[in-house]
């Protein structure tokens, strides 16, 4: 015997109680969320707020407050002076600052990046150790001159190092 296929429908099972059910529970759930949001809320009672008593007797009103805050000229009168001694905590570093800009091992790139650097009107020297090439810029008088200059090489894609010798 040979079994036909059977149609789509007859594998999926009976969706009729299920879908009863979360039907009936959505219209519980949108009628509670409705009549949550359409309630007049409750009064709510709050304590009246405790007026003190006019002060009667001298003393009473002699420590009564007067309306007025002093605390600033409490502050002020009751300041203590404290001596300060300012300690500089790094000596001066009298280094100068240069900029190591790229490192070849090839002559040929390096005065390829020192032509490059040039046109940035940047004097790039090639200082050679170890066979490497380095192209340093520096020394700078101030640090402005050379945040400018850093600024300059890295908009124009350049990654660098900062030297103190």
């Amino acid at each position: 015997m040979t079994r036909g296929k059977q149609p789509p429908e007859a594998d999926m099972p009976a969706l009729g109680p299920r879908l009863t059910v979360l039907a009936v529970a959505s219209v519980f759930i949108g009628g509670f969320l409705t009549w949550l949001a359409i309630r007049e809320p409750e009064p709510v009672s709050t304590p009246a707020p405790s007026i003190p008593a006019a002060p009667e007797t001298e003393e009473q009103r002699a420590a009564a407050p007067s309306g007025t805050f002093r605390f600033y000229d409490i502050l002020v009168n009751t300041e203590v002076p404290v001596e300060v001694e300012v300690v500089d905590d790094r000596p001066k570093d009298d280094r100068k600052v240069y900029l190591q800009v790229a490192s070849f091992r090839d002559v040929k790139d390096a005065e390829a990046t020192r032509v490059k650097l040039l046109m940035m009107n940047l004097e790039p020297v090639i200082e050679t150790r170890g066979g490497w090439h380095r192209l340093i810029v520096g020394p700078f008088p101030e640090d402005r001159k050379r945040f400018v200059i850093q600024d300059q090489l890295i908009r124009q894609g350049y990654e660098y190092l900062v030297l103190r010798r």
